[in-house]
Parts: structure tokens; sequence; C-alpha cells
């Protein structure tokens, strides 16, 4: 709900210069460095809790203004947001505030170049309607839109605080951005981030780990023989043909060729270039000044070695699908390449097998990473700690994770990195680093590389899939909730998956992942419902000693609308009822309490799935769809009977469960013949 304007009485006089404007937020930096009202820009970094920002994104310059009203009007309204509670919730966000920076100056800079620099308070709705076709013009996404228009009606209930410049108009007549806009009409209770789809996340995950467990160490021993490389350059004085030659003639006797190639292929000028520079300092014939000399007699070693691809010494691990490296030789400038994709494989495992959100992620700081015992000291559990930054506070959490968490945490730490795991430091520049919100590029990024390191990611409907940071938290949620028993990557189940990440309600209360997974559940059972009562419709039986019971209720909806061939049902209704019988079902079972076998130890009337026995239990209900689910469990458990060095009372185990999943599938196949 907006924000409602401040009081007439209380906003009518403009601020002091010297009032500041982030009175009774928490801050993160010295409180004399706090903005005043009055200054040409306001520094909100102070009150910026998200570490992995750029600093220039909290940074507001009035002075990109022009005009000096325009100035006036924009601080007044920023004054107003900062310091205006809504009817419901907490101050905005520094960030939000300063996103508002920028579509505020979009609007008023329109105003500027279309209106000749009208007025806010000059502003009719027929300019307002012209600012909607010139945004519409730019294609922006549908929330990109709604974001851009926001300012206007944030305006509007900020005109008693602007005694400077005020829009007077309602724009659109109070009428809410959702309408104006247009676009898809979908329940405010639903999750809108589009879920990765499985045939992009499996490869995707399977990258990310190769990356972590098998290119990670070959990109950091790069990174170090750069590093001792670029040290060295200082005991270089003048140029020596000498050295040079004896380099060429090393790489001769070890058959190698000269390192003129790199990710675009052969340098066009080899003077000046990064491959003669590095050359240059490898054989410390000279720190790479340009010397067209030197060059001519590279190129002449070149026409009798040939090239090289890359040229660093670090060796490079085979590839465990091939046995071959896994790249080519390192060049410099495939180093930084290189650890940009290590940093976004190591985001995409910890963001999708954590359940964290994109901030959490992002705030993890070395020595984020710990283990615990157990009270009984046989399970170790790996829990990260990082904060969660929700209505401008940073508020600190741990969360439970599986091991390729901790690799990829590992990994980042050996990256370089400075106070957050993500960011990194700029070179040339040691006391700046270039934040982690540009990881969407990024992970886009990856996501092309995977073809490359024998890990292709098919395209969703002829195009490429479009990563974002978001997607990954809904996704895992999504795939816990609608396939307990499935697999990331073909290597992590998502049953292992889901009870680590619960334990401890998968990080602090406040992250929410649970309830995330709770509404997806909800979700998947009304699916598996509608799916069965199709199936119901079409003579379909369940076989399991609960079958009955989920016939008698899918009986009693058809008889009470009469679903039977040539009769339209009202769809609302048929959901609606549909719906009440969902709250009792959960995937794969009818749950009742009294007769179920997975109770909580606790009494609670929820089941414990994994305690889950479906083809014993009196609610499950199993049909000709479950069938594959239960022909991988038996292949499974062949697989498992087939190990040498099991025990006899391993064997015996698993010989009652193949017979058990056996009598399951023959039932099917008998009820359905």
């Amino acid at each position: 709900m907006p924000a409602l304007p401040l009081p007439r009485s209380v906003a009518a006089s403009r601020p002091s210069d010297a009032t500041a404007v982030l009175s009774g937020r928490p801050l993160t930096a010295d409180p004399s460095l706090m903005p005043r009202f009055g200054d040409r820009a306001w520094n909100l970094a102070v009150a910026g809790h998200a570490g992995n920002r750029y600093a220039s994104e909290f940074f507001i310059d009035f002075e990109s203004l022009s005009d000096v009203t325009r100035r006036e009007a924009a601080r007044e309204f920023l004054f107003w947001r900062l310091n205006t509670r809504p009817v419901r919730g907490p101050l905005p966000s520094i960030s939000t505030v300063s996103a508002e920076w920028w579509n505020l100056r979009c609007f008023l800079r329109f105003l500027d170049s279309e209106h000749d620099g009208l007025r806010l308070d000059a502003v009719t709705q027929p300019v307002l309607d012209s600012y909607l076709v010139h945004c519409r013009a730019e294609e922006l996404m549908h929330s990109s839109m709604r974001h851009r228009l926001q300012v206007i009606p944030r305006l509007h209930l900020a005109a008693e605080a602007m005694p400077t410049d005020a829009l007077a108009t309602n724009p659109w007549n109070g009428r809410p951005l959702t309408r104006i806009i247009g676009g898809p009409v979908v329940s405010k209770h639903e999750n809108q981030t589009p879920r990765i789809p499985p045939q992009v996340i499996a490869p995707l995950v399977q990258a990310a780990l190769f990356y972590v467990r098998t290119a990670a160490s070959d990109i950091i021993d790069a990174r170090a023989e750069l590093m001792e490389l670029q040290a060295n350059v200082n005991e270089i004085h003048g140029q020596s043909l000498a050295r040079l030659d004896r380099y060429l003639d090393g790489l001769a006797a070890d058959g190698r060729g000269v390192p003129v190639l790199d990710g675009a292929g052969l340098q066009p000028h080899l003077a000046g270039s990064p491959a003669y520079t590095y050359i240059m300092r490898k054989s410390e014939a000279g720190r790479g000044v340009a010397s067209g000399s030197y060059a001519n007699h590279i190129v002449r070693t070149l026409e009798r070695l040939g090239p090289e691809p890359g040229g660093m010494d670090t060796p490079i691990t085979p590839h465990p699908q091939t046995g071959r490296p896994w790249r080519d030789r390192f060049s410099p400038p495939a180093v930084s390449h290189e650890e940009r994709l290590l940093r976004a494989a190591c985001y995409i495992l910890i963001a999708y097998l954590s359940g964290m959100r994109d901030s959490e992620v992002k705030e993890l700081r070395d020595g984020c990473h710990f283990t615990e015992r157990s009270a009984d000291g046989v399970v170790v559990r790996h829990k990260v700690r990082s904060q969660l930054i929700k209505g401008g506070r940073g508020t600190p959490g741990s969360w439970v994770v599986i091991e390729p968490v901790a690799q990829a945490i590992e990994v980042l730490q050996r990256l370089p990195h400075r106070d957050l795991l993500f960011c990194r430091p700029v070179t040339g520049r040691p006391h700046s680093t270039i934040s982690a919100n540009r990881m969407n590029d990024n992970l886009n990024e990856f996501l092309a590389q995977c073809a490359g390191i024998g890990f292709p990611v098919p395209d969703v409907d002829g195009e490429p899939w479009n990563l974002t940071t978001r997607q990954f938290r809904r996704t895992v949620a999504w795939h816990i909730a609608h396939r307990p028993f499935g697999t990331v990557a073909g290597m992590i189940q998502y049953k292992h998956l889901s009870v680590a990440m619960f334990e401890g309600y998968a990080g602090t209360s406040s992250s929410g992942f649970r309830a995330e997974v709770a509404a997806e559940e909800a979700l998947a059972r009304l699916a598996d419902v509608m799916e069965r009562y199709e199936d119901f419709k079409a003579g379909v039986r369940s076989t399991s000693p609960g079958g009955p019971r989920t016939d008698n209720e899918f009986a009693r909806v058809q008889q009470e609308l009469q679903d039977f061939p040539g009769r339209v049902v009202d769809e609302r209704r048929l959901l609606s009822m549909l719906k009440a019988s969902a709250r009792t079902l959960h995937i794969g079972s009818y749950y009742q309490p009294e007769t179920a076998l997975c109770r909580t130890p606790s009494g609670e009337d929820r089941p414990l799935l994994n305690s889950c026995r479906p083809d014993r239990c009196g609610n499950s209900t199993i049909t000709t769809r479950h069938r594959s689910g239960w022909e991988a469990a038996r292949g499974d458990t062949e697989r498992a009977l087939a190990f040498v060095g099991l025990s006899d009372l391993q064997r015996t185990a698993l010989r009652g469960h193949l017979n058990d999943v056996t009598k399951v599938i023959e039932g099917i196949d008998c009820a359905n013949d």
C-alpha cells in the first residue's frame, strides 16, 4: 500500500539545509558522514547494508539536474520517501530510494525534452499518457515498466511535502498501475519468478560442480602464476635478446609453439599485444614495451615452431568425461575470464543448493562456513553465516547447507576478493572492488560456456534460457515440493537437499524459504489432485490400500457437479472442491492422521515424508501415472544389490524392498489391464 502524504502542518515548510536526511535509520558508517538536506549530493551508502552494491548506486547527485527548481523538488520528494513510513510496513530501503532517483530523473528529463521543461504543478493527465507511450516505446519488461511509472503516483502522494513544485494531478484518477500498464493479471499471492526448466538446471548444476571440483584448482594456480610473473616485472631492467632466445629455444625443446593464440585467435599485430607482453615478461627479456625488432624476432620463431594457445605453464587437469585437458593452456586475459565464470559457478551452487536469497548469498564473507556435529556426535552439518538485508537493515542469520555449497565457499575464499566473497578487487586499483550486482550477465555467460566443457544446455522455445539470480530459490523450492525423490544434476537427491535445508528452518525464520516450499507444495498437491481426478473420470483406479477412499472422494465430487460426458461443469466450482480435497492430500498419498504410518514423533497431524511407505500405508493412492517412479525404484534397488561387499543384513533388506516394489508394479498392471 502506498505511503500517505505528510500532514500539511508538518510538510508546509521546507526542511533546513542542515537537516539530516537519514534520521532514525541504522547506519553502517560514521554518523558524521550522514548527508544533509542542503548538500549538493547525498551519499546514502552510510545506511546501505548491502555490501555487494556499487558505491555509486547510493550516490544522488542533484547537480545532474540542470534546473534549480527541479533540484529542489527532487530533494523534497526523496526526503519525503526516506522519512515517511507507509501505512503498512517499514520505511523504504536505501536501495529502493536510490532506484527511485533514477526513475524520477527519467520522468523529469522527459518533461524537459518533450514538454519544454513543464513544471510538475502544470502536468496534466494527457502529459502522463504521453509519458506512458514514451515508456512503452522503450519496450521495457512488465516489471521494469511498473517500476518506471511508480514514481508518478508517489509524486502526487508527496505533494504536501513539496512546496517548491508538486504534482497536483491524481495520475490516471488513482487507478492501479497494473490496469494502466496492462499485461497478465496474476494473483498477488503467487510467485511470478519463472522456474528454471529441468532440462536447463540439470546440465547447469553439473557444469557448476565441474568448475568447482575440477577447474577451480587450475584457475587458482593460473592466477598464482600470473601474480608471480607480475611480481617479477620490477626485477626486469632494459631488454635482452639473449634471454628471449633462451626462452624460445626452451619452447622448441619442449615441443611447444609460440604463445600468440588466445580465445580470439592469432594476435593480428604482435607488437604491443597481450601475447607480446607476456612473452617479454616470461622470458625476462623486457617489461613488454612495444619494440618492432623484438616482435619481428618472435614472428620468425613463430614461423618455425607454429603457434600455441595460451602459453602459460599451469598444467590443465583432464576432463573426467574425455580424459583430455578440459581447456587449452591459459593466457593472461583468459585467467580473469575463467575467474568470472568460476564465481558464477559458485553462485549457482550456493544459491540453488541453499535456498538463500540473492542478497544473502552476496553478503557471504571470509569465515562464513563452519561445521557442527549433531547431539550424538554422528552427523556433521555444514552451516554458513550471512545476513538478511530487509527493510534497510542487516539481520545476521545462519543456514544449514550441503557439501557442494561448502566446497563453493572454499573456492571463493581462494579467489581474489575483498571482505565480501563476491566482490573482486580491481587490477591496478588496490582500494576498489567490482561488486556482484552484475551476476545476471555472468550467469548467462556461464550458461553459454556449458557446451564447451561437455554440459550443453538446450534452448527453451528456440532461445537460450535467460538466467536471473531470483530464479534459483524459486526453482529449488518448486523441485523439492513437486519432486521430493528427484535428483539434482544426477548426483544430489532433492530429498536429501530438502532435509538439510529444513534443518533449522533453512536458516533463520526470517529467511522464509520454508514458507516458499509450503506454497509450492500446496500448488503441487492441487495439480496432483486435478490430474488424478481426470484419471478417475477416464476409468483409472488406484491399487494401493488408500485407493478406495480417494476414489470415493472423487466420485462424490463428480456426482455433486454432474461432471459426466456431454455436460459442461463450472470450472471454478470444480477447482474449489478439489482445493478442499487437496488440503488432506499429499504428493503420492491421501493423508489421514489416524491411519498414517508416517506421523511425526510429536504426534502432529502432518506427514513425515522420510518415513513414507506408500506400498503399505492405508492413505496412499498409486495409479498408472506412478509406475515410472516405481520402475526407477526397482532399478535402483537391483543396482544396489549388484554391489560387491554388501553384508548379509544389507542384502536381506534390499531383497525385501525389491519384493515390495515388484508387488506394487504388478498390482498397477493387474488393476488396469
